[in-house]
C-alpha cells in the first residue's frame, strides 16, 4: 500500500509539473511580441515645461510630457505602457507646431523609441516613425499618425492623444 501512495504520490508530482510547464509555456507564448502588426490607441499625458511669450498670440514652449498608452484591443503592442516625451514647440494664434522625441517603456522595462512633430490647432494632428528599442522592441521600425490636444484648448498642461500605425520587427 506505501508503494502505491509513494506511486500515486509521484505521478501526481509529475502531472502537476506538466500542466505547469504547459501553462508557462502558453503564458511565454501570450506575451511574445509577433515581428510586424498594425495598432490603434490612446494616452493621456501631463505637460511639465516652460512656456515664454514672445508677444501677443506667440508662445514658445519647452519640457516634457509624461503619460500611459492605451491598446483598443485592450492588450498586445504596448498596451498599459509609460510615455515619455520631449515637447519643443511654438503657439500662434492658436496653432500649435511641436517635435520631439519619446521613451516607451514597458512593464518588463523594454523600451521603444519614436520621433515625432505635428501642426495645427486646437488640435495638433502628426505623424511619428518608431526608430528602434532594447530588449523585444530591438530595430522596431513603424509609422503612426496622430492627433493630441491638451484639455484646455491652446493651454498646456493635461491632454489626450489619439494613434493609428504599423510596426515592424526585424
Amino acid at each position: 500500500m506505501k508503494r502505491l501512495v509513494a506511486r500515486m504520490t509521484a505521478v501526481g508530482f509529475v502531472v502537476m509539473f506538466v500542466v505547469a510547464s504547459v501553462g508557462l509555456s502558453a503564458q511565454a507564448a501570450e506575451t511574445q511580441l509577433a515581428k510586424q502588426g498594425t495598432y490603434s490607441g490612446h494616452s493621456g499625458w501631463n505637460f511639465t515645461g516652460n512656456m515664454l511669450e514672445i508677444e501677443k498670440g506667440h508662445q514658445v514652449y519647452d519640457g516634457h510630457e509624461d503619460g500611459t498608452f492605451f491598446n483598443d484591443a485592450g492588450s498586445g503592442f504596448l498596451h498599459l505602457t509609460a510615455i515619455t516625451c520631449t515637447d519643443t514647440g511654438e503657439l500662434i494664434n492658436g496653432v500649435f507646431k511641436d517635435n520631439g522625441y519619446c521613451v516607451v517603456t514597458d512593464k518588463d522595462g523594454d523600451k521603444a523609441f519614436l520621433v515625432w512633430k505635428c501642426k495645427g490647432g486646437p488640435r495638433c494632428e502628426g505623424d511619428f516613425q518608431w526608430t528602434s528599442g532594447t530588449g523585444k522592441y530591438t530595430g522596431l521600425t513603424g509609422n503612426t499618425t496622430f492627433y493630441g490636444s491638451p484639455t484646455v484648448p491652446n493651454k498646456l498642461g493635461s491632454g489626450y492623444a489619439v494613434y493609428k500605425g504599423e510596426w515592424k520587427l526585424p
